[in-house]
């Protein structure tokens, strides 16, 4: 729905004042809002900008927190009590402050909002990664690699990281359904009013009419439950995945 239904339904910035509040029935599968726009294409445009927010969250806290994390178990010293610091400090903030003080301060950007959500992700996936880069960097295969002449970016990409893949992705794939989740707390509250999400599909003006047209309220819901729900089952199987590629050194 995510991702082919911008394509398939109307615009969902599109009024048609004669269906104001109309309930789903043929014409529109999941009804209309108070301005006659349809439901489904907004649901639909909604999950998909949703989802750029988990995006952002895996390329930041995953992959970026990931890497950091392996070159801080690695390399260790100053340069890894620098950062652990800063990882306190950072996980000191509480989430949702966080992300209300970035969006003040960005005029309410998506993409800093999104940003700020993925930073406050990030402490937990760089100390798992760096407890697995810590560990295997006493390996032998690491030794073997680093008598061999081989570079420090070498040995972190190329021989930690698979070998720590399994854990780290374990939390990856936790922390991408709370981000939706998250996202849709922040919409609700109106941190991102110019931008389309299933969060601010259930605020707003939406609440007014909520009692005579409960489809308003209960479509985005479930929409936003099930993207939650899909998200994990995907993550868990990736996950095992990994885990079971990575259950022998490289």
């Amino acid at each position: 729905l995510a991702i082919i239904g911008p394509a398939l339904t109307p615009e969902p910035s599109q009024q048609d004042l004669s269906r104001i509040l109309r309930s789903p029935d043929t014409t529109g599968l999941l009804g209309t809002d108070h301005l006659g726009r349809d439901q489904l294409s907004r649901i639909s445009t909604g999950a998909r900008n949703s989802l750029v927010t988990v995006l952002v969250v895996l390329a930041v806290s995953g992959i970026g927190a990931g890497v950091l994390g392996l070159f801080s178990g690695y390399i260790s010293g100053r340069f890894d009590l620098l950062l652990q610091r800063l990882v306190d400090a950072v996980m000191a903030m509480p989430l949702l402050v966080l992300a209300l003080a970035v969006a003040a301060a960005s005029g309410n950007s998506f993409w800093a909002v999104s940003f700020a959500i993925a930073v406050a992700f990030a402490p937990l996936s760089l100390r798992v990664a760096r407890a697995a880069g810590i560990e295997q960097s006493g390996s032998g295969y690491v030794a073997a690699a680093r008598i061999s002449g081989a570079s420090t970016i070498r040995i972190v990409l190329r021989h930690l990281a698979p070998n720590a893949l399994g854990p780290w992705a374990v939390v990856v794939a936790s922390q991408a359904a709370v981000a939706v989740l998250v996202e849709a707390a922040l919409a609700f509250l109106g941190v991102l009013p110019g931008r389309l999400t299933l969060g601010g599909l259930l605020g707003g003006d939406v609440q007014i009419y909520m009692y005579s047209a409960p489809w308003l309220v209960i479509w985005p819901g479930v929409a936003l439950a099930l993207m939650a729900l899909a998200i994990n089952l995907a993550g868990d199987w990736i996950a095992d995945s990994v885990t079971g590629r990575a259950s022998a050194p490289v």
